[in-house]
């Protein structure tokens, strides 16, 4: 396809403006067997040559799991030190996925530009095929953090199965975050370096080295960062053995929300798209 005729894209074809995501989404979900061939050539590209292979993933969590538990653990006295090493794991487990998840969002698009302006494909391929890749690397690390909580002891209770919708939203919320961070990083390249910028102070002001309870008056501010409940829904089933209600009450305000904004980006600038990346 010629980039002088991005209207004959087939998210053009559906019957109304603000239904062409979910139009896109559809027809993208059909190519699943292109898009998972794609996250898997391009996530074993990355280790291409080396002796180990992505087994690499799984070594550097590790390492990095390994020294924040010995140096927070001293650094930080609790009553219980097994909760707090099972907190900080599961903490950092998720902090990984979600970081890379947001930080490839504004990317998405741009890395896929010599495709979007030759072949006539869904947007939505281009965002599943990131989701694939990242879920890889929550894949992989998922057994470095088991083995972790394995060897300090750590027995999570029934109450862990609660983590198992998390997980379904962390896919199904990645699709519109990405979507809308695309979109507009496509217009604006700069809002990839925002979004790094951003992310690397929230590490310190998300409860992942500290406990909300150790806050005090500060936490009723701390409360509102987004990324302390997106990990509550997974980690407070699994370390604490309780279901995060509230928690859950603010990430789908944040969904719904979220979801509105991409439909209005997509029906309003789906057909420049490819003139920006």
């Amino acid at each position: 396809m010629s980039e002088n005729h991005p209207t004959l894209r087939s998210d053009d074809l559906t019957p109304t403006k603000w239904g062409a995501i979910f139009y896109d989404i559809f027809e993208g979900l059909k190519l699943w067997r292109i898009w998972t061939a794609l996250s898997w050539q391009e996530f074993r590209s990355t280790y291409r040559r080396s002796i180990f292979g992505v087994l690499w993933v799984m070594a550097s969590f590790a390492g990095f799991i390994v020294i924040k538990l010995v140096i927070f653990t001293e650094l930080i006295p609790t009553e219980d030190g097994q909760y707090y090493n099972a907190y900080l794991t599961v903490g950092f487990y998720l902090w990984f996925y979600i970081v890379l998840l947001v930080n490839s969002a504004p990317l998405t698009f741009v890395s896929a530009a010599g495709w979007i302006r030759v072949e006539p494909l869904p947007f939505s391929l281009y965002v599943f095929k990131n989701i694939m890749r990242e879920l890889y690397n929550f894949g992989l690390t998922f057994f470095v953090a088991l083995g972790a909580l394995i060897y300090i002891g750590f027995e999570p209770s029934i109450y862990s199965l609660y983590a198992i919708p998390a997980i379904l939203f962390y896919v199904v919320n990645a699709i519109w975050l990405k979507f809308l961070l695309d979109i507009v990083g496509a217009r604006f390249r700069d809002l990839g370096h925002l979004v790094s910028a951003v992310t690397l102070p929230l590490l310190f002001l998300t409860p992942i080295f500290w406990l909300p309870e150790q806050m005090g008056d500060l936490m009723k501010y701390l409360w509102w960062n987004p990324f302390f409940h997106y990990l509550e829904i997974y980690r407070a089933p699994v370390v604490a053995g309780v279901f995060p209600t509230t928690s859950w009450i603010f990430v789908l305000t944040l969904f719904v929300v979220g979801w509105g904004l991409a439909i209005i980006s997509y029906a309003q600038f789906r057909r420049r798209i490819v003139f920006w990346v």
